[in-house]
């Protein structure tokens, strides 16, 4: 065998490989994290693996993961929306405004809900533009990004706190064996019971023919619009369960909740197998995809990394998943 041979041997192989990887982001992601958790392990043994630190990464990861289980649905379909972090801001500011004793002082119960049809109100709203008024989904969700942050700080100002020990109740309940807060259980099972539905059910599965082919989907006789718009709404709600949930975290709704994260939802989806083609992802890979960019997060603030190189961080994990789609074997995505 020459030497050439051997090497086109080992290029073949090594495209093979990356094309594997490429066409399941569910083992891309994976893998990652294992390598990642067990450099960040073996470097950092007395911060990394500790019980405390890792509560901290799912707690941290758990109100980006309830956003991107919407988001995913909304890329499979093959559409977005940039306002989810405003809309989480403006559904926690409004839970606070109507659950807190020094504002209207509803109770917990009347807070939640409030935060859930401010996010499905939002959510109503973008579907709305985009499938009743036409505007494509990049403009009319950078627009109501705007509005709806604008609306934040009109309703409440500097924010709401503190909210209530009762409404705090809400996102600092831990169960008794891991101590883990209830924000991360929620996420769990939003995740599971999504990821069920998407994969399993007639009515979820159409938005996968919408992504793939959305003339062909109209022509089968599946209302496109109308579906579209129930998955803003969904977005939104899952926004507003986000926005509320964080607030009760907190014991406090601040108005600059959420700012930038929709990078980080629409990093993770598209990490975790989504594409801006539509068509494609998963709820898995996506929470995948999330817990891979919450790993780097910590692995950078245990480096004393600062928060701008973050930033940098996270937009040059976006960019890479997006160049795995020149990966895939030909015929797929």
């Amino acid at each position: 065998m020459t030497d050439t041979t051997a090497a086109t041997q080992r290029d073949a192989l090594l495209l093979r490989v990356v094309r594997k990887l490429a066409n399941s982001r569910e083992l891309t992601l994976f893998i990652l994290v294992l390598v990642l958790a067990g450099v960040m392990a073996a470097v950092y043994p007395n911060n990394f693996p500790t019980a405390s630190n890792m509560r901290a990464v799912l707690l941290n990861l758990a109100p980006v993961g309830i956003l991107v289980c919407g988001m995913m649905l909304l890329m499979i379909a093959g559409t977005f929306d940039l306002s989810c972090g405003s809309t989480l801001a403006l559904a926690g500011v409004w839970a606070g405004v109507v659950a807190s004793p020094n504002w209207l002082g509803y109770g917990p119960y009347a807070g939640m809900l409030a935060g859930l049809v401010v996010g499905g109100i939002a959510g109503l709203i973008n579907g709305l533009i985009v499938t009743r008024i036409g505007i494509n989904a990049l403009i009319a969700t950078l627009g109501t990004l705007t509005i709806f942050r604008g609306l934040t700080y009109v309703t409440a100002g500097t924010g709401v706190t503190p909210i209530s020990d009762e409404f705090a109740a809400f996102g600092r309940v831990a169960d008794p064996l891991l101590r883990i807060q209830s924000l991360f259980w929620v996420m769990l099972v939003i995740a599971l019971g999504g990821g069920w539905l998407i994969a399993r059910t007639r009515f979820f599965r159409q938005y996968y023919f919408i992504g793939g082919n959305p003339r062909a989907a109209q022509l089968s006789g599946i209302r496109v619009d109308r579906l579209i718009l129930i998955g803003f709404v969904i977005m939104g709600v899952l926004a507003g369960l986000s926005g509320a949930l964080y607030a009760a975290r907190l014991n406090s709704a601040v108005v600059n909740a959420g700012v930038g994260i929709e990078l980080k939802v629409i990093t993770a989806t598209v990490l975790g197998g989504a594409s801006l083609k539509g068509g494609e992802g998963t709820i898995f890979g996506g929470i995948m995809g999330v817990l891979f960019i919450a790993l780097v997060e910590n692995a950078m603030i245990i480096n004393s990394v600062g928060v701008f190189w973050q930033g940098i961080v996270v937009g040059l994990v976006l960019l890479f998943a997006v160049s795995l789609d020149r990966f895939k074997t030909p015929g797929r995505g």
